[in-house]
């Protein structure tokens, strides 16, 4: 399933591989990625949202070259999971 939301992009920040320590003392990896910031516009007013993007996601570059502030339309995944649901990032155009 797909869907698509108005936002201003803020920034796009690179995190580094890494990992931590479950609650059962088990050490966890986690790969590097990004954190995409945009404020979401919607009809009841503007909140923040994070994403993640992966490090060799297509649209990284696109998100790169684009200055704070900018007026985007960003396309997503939805994917579900027994317990949750995930918004990925697919696509991006400017208004």
């Amino acid at each position: 399933m797909k869907s698509r939301g108005k936002f201003k992009f803020k920034s796009l920040v690179a995190r580094q591989a890494g990992e931590f320590t479950n609650n059962k003392g088990e050490k966890i990896p986690y790969k590097a990625s990004y954190a995409l910031k945009v404020d979401e516009i919607t009809e009841d007013g503007i909140f923040e949202r994070t994403f993640k993007l992966a490090v060799d996601s297509p649209i990284v570059k696109d998100f790169q070259a684009l200055e704070a502030y900018t007026d985007v339309i960003i396309d997503f995944e939805v994917k579900f999971y027994s317990s949750t649901v995930s918004l990925v990032p697919i696509a991006i155009s400017q208004k």
